[in-house]
């Protein structure tokens, strides 16, 4: 299996792309946080949840694609901020117009996987509701 940061931001996307709970679930570490809105100012623990109703919410005609990336390493811990694109799921391969950037804390686990632990996907756009 590929435990590359990187493959692991595809799975969380394509899974949320599937709604596929499990593999989500997968690629999140134990105590992982989302900030699943940039009001709330405060994680949840429970990341497949609050993806799922964000993807409901806010994203239900739409799917996630990843751009460009950024990965800081410093051991078992990582910090990447990637760019993000909705595309509508009626036209998949239209070229995505905005991009947001979201950040990631990814942490290698005790198996030797990265793990997401971390899941900020309003990114560096929390600084305009701080």
């Amino acid at each position: 299996m590929n435990n590359s940061i990187s493959y692991v931001l595809k799975r969380i996307h394509d899974a949320v792309n599937s709604d596929d709970l499990n593999t989500l679930s997968d690629c999140y570490g134990d105590q992982a946080n989302v900030v699943a809105t940039p009001l709330a100012g405060a994680a949840q623990h429970d990341c497949v949840s609050a993806l799922q109703h964000f993807q409901q919410r806010f994203m239900p005609e739409q799917l996630v694609t990843t751009g460009d990336e950024v990965v800081i390493e410093a051991g078992d811990v990582a910090l990447v901020i990637a760019k993000l694109y909705l595309v509508p799921k009626n036209a998949p391969n239209a070229l995505p117009i905005e991009s947001k950037r979201a950040v990631y804390v990814m942490q290698k686990q005790a198996d030797n996987e990265w793990r997401c632990i971390i899941d900020n996907f309003f990114g560096t756009d929390l600084l305009d509701f701080a």
